[in-house]
């Protein structure tokens, strides 16, 4: 039985109709495979990304934890025993040996400027300044601490109003310009620092400068010194969702900017 040239070419637009059916299934069933690997991928990072936050953040409370206890250790014990031998040596009778009271004088001094300089420590440890005192007020007695020394000329200034943000916030924020403070102190050869404190509506800007000498931003990234203070204070800011620029060249200082929102 012979077939007519119209029934063969309905057969064969069928046969085409028919595979051009099951290839656009395949390609539907292969973009929505590749869409769920993608997606699985893409969570995969995502939980990634929280275990890694999760570690690092568990990692600061540990060390929020330790810095209390080595503060509240200054305070309670270092701290009494060094004012306790202070006030044993100014009681002792030197009026005969002018000599022994000269020395008497100078170890009751230095006992003075270690005690002194322990407190500090503390302070610098204990969050829990900053948590009842807030933001600017730690900033403050930072400031007021590096003035007494007398080498760096240190200014602070608050722009807007004041607003008190999240306590994690406000703790990150300080560890980020005490690591900041401390960068300029050993590495940067600076005689002024300028902290400021930027509030506007809906977020603020933390902006730390200093006249040193400066470094090369790109040898500093990609040199060991990037798992130092720069990674510090990156990974802190990354934590409470602020956002972090360092701008320096050799010679012209270095200017630090953290933005955080409220």
């Amino acid at each position: 039985m012979s077939i007519s040239k119209s029934e063969a070419i309905a057969v064969f637009s069928f046969i085409t109709l028919f595979i051009l059916v099951v290839v656009s299934f395949i390609i539907i069933i292969l973009f929505f495979i590749k869409k769920k690997q993608k997606g699985f991928a893409l969570d995969m990072i995502a939980v990634k990304m929280e275990h890694e936050r999760e570690l690092y953040k568990t990692k600061l409370e540990i060390q929020e934890q330790i810095s209390q206890e080595i503060s509240r250790e200054i305070h309670d014990n270092v701290g009494q025993s060094i004012s306790l031998a202070k006030m044993i040596l100014n009681t002792l009778d030197t009026h005969e040996n002018y000599e022994t009271k000269e020395g008497i004088n100078e170890t009751s001094e230095l006992l003075e400027l270690t005690l002194d300089n322990l407190r500090h420590i503390g302070r610098k440890l204990n969050s829990e300044i900053i948590k009842n005192g807030g933001l600017k007020k730690s900033i403050e007695m930072q400031v007021g601490y590096l003035r007494r020394g007398g080498k760096l000329n240190t200014q602070l200034h608050v722009n807007g109003d004041p607003i008190t943000l999240d306590e994690t916030k406000e703790v990150f924020l300080f560890r980020i310009v005490q690591e900041a403070v401390n960068n300029i102190i050993r590495h940067a050869n600076a005689t002024a620092i300028t902290i400021c404190l930027n509030y506007s509506k809906n977020s603020l800007k933390l902006q730390i400068e200093d006249n040193g000498k400066g470094f090369n931003i790109n040898d500093q990234f990609s040199g060991p010194h990037h798992i130092g203070g720069i990674y510090n204070m990156q990974n802190r800011a990354k934590q409470i969702g602020a956002e972090i620029h360092i701008d320096s060249t050799i010679g012209n200082g270095t200017k630090i900017i953290v933005t955080t929102p409220f």
